[in-house]
């Protein structure tokens, strides 16, 4: 029993089927064939481009504000968490220099 492999398209060929299939210029099957693939396939990738074509054309002022929102909070994590690990860091090196000098802050 041999193993068969999966064919692979790169994102180009499956915009130019979808585009052709979308146009609707040729019937989907007639589509399918030119390509050599099959018309479910074509079907797929052209529903695939639809469902994603309001992303082509820009996001509305919210979803871009919400947007800024998001990276401006991932942007002040990452700064808190730099500023804990950086103190994290200088309190370890404390402790050991205390340690070795035999140096104790209680008393």
């Amino acid at each position: 029993m041999s193993k068969t492999t999966r064919k692979t398209y790169s994102a180009s060929f499956k915009m130019a089927v979808a585009l052709e299939v979308a146009k609707e210029q040729e019937t989907l099957s007639q589509v399918a064939a030119k390509h050599g693939v099959s018309p479910s396939l074509a079907a797929a990738w052209r529903d695939e481009l639809l469902a994603g074509a309001d992303s082509i054309f820009g996001r509305t002022k919210e979803e871009r504000e919400r947007k800024e929102q998001e990276e401006a909070a991932q942007r002040k994590y990452d700064e808190a968490l730099k500023t804990i690990r950086q103190l994290t860091v200088e309190r370890d090196f404390l402790q050991r220099f205390c340690d070795r000098n035999g140096y104790d802050p209680k008393a």
